[in-house]
């Protein structure tokens, strides 16, 4: 992958988080420590304002819409990727699909969003375990063809990452264990 496509990730992330470091938070340090992704983790919760006085479920909001700003954002790089005028064919039969599976990404996105509010955890976990299903389609179509390689794959992945992030903290307020202590 280009390191500059790595750096446009990395980007995106530190863009959502509004550059606001706030202070260690113990349970943000226990809830992502339970987490696959514990730095990128840390990294978004601490710099999202109010979140070090937030509980389980507020943090698991934060991730949320760090999620839906992040497929939101990719969404917008794929259609602007798509309008340029060396994309070969393939490329944007390729753009079109992910076009396609990002808006449903987005829109599974919201229905988490929603979901959250109403504390259907269940309803959440199936909402963004199928977002993350409709972005991994889309890496998966570029594979058709030998030699190419979806240009978001990188931003897919971070997108993948903060989705497990609340994945597992729903997860936890599935269980009930809102304070972390098992």
């Amino acid at each position: 992958m280009k390191p500059i496509s790595v750096a446009v990730a990395v980007l995106v992330v530190v863009s959502l988080c509004s550059f606001q470091a706030q202070g260690d938070n113990e349970l943000i340090t226990k809830a992502c420590s339970r987490t696959a992704y514990n730095d990128l983790c840390k990294a978004i919760l601490q710099a999202a304002p109010n979140s070090n006085d937030a509980d389980l479920y507020g943090l698991t909001q934060f991730a949320l819409s760090i999620a839906a700003q992040n497929v939101s954002n990719i969404y917008q790089t794929i259609d602007k990727l798509q309008n340029d005028s060396s994309v070969d064919s393939f490329m944007d039969e390729c753009l079109t699909d992910c076009l396609e599976n990002y808006q449903d990404a987005t829109d599974q996105i919201e229905d988490s969003v929603t979901a959250l509010e109403f504390k259907a955890f269940n309803d959440v976990r199936t909402w963004v375990a199928a977002a993350m299903s409709d972005v991994a389609t889309c890496d998966l179509g570029f594979k058709d063809k030998p030699g190419y390689q979806s240009p978001v794959h990188q931003m897919s992945a971070v997108f993948d990452q903060i989705c497990s992030i609340v994945l597992t903290f729903n997860h936890c307020l599935i269980e009930g264990n809102v304070h972390l202590t098992s």
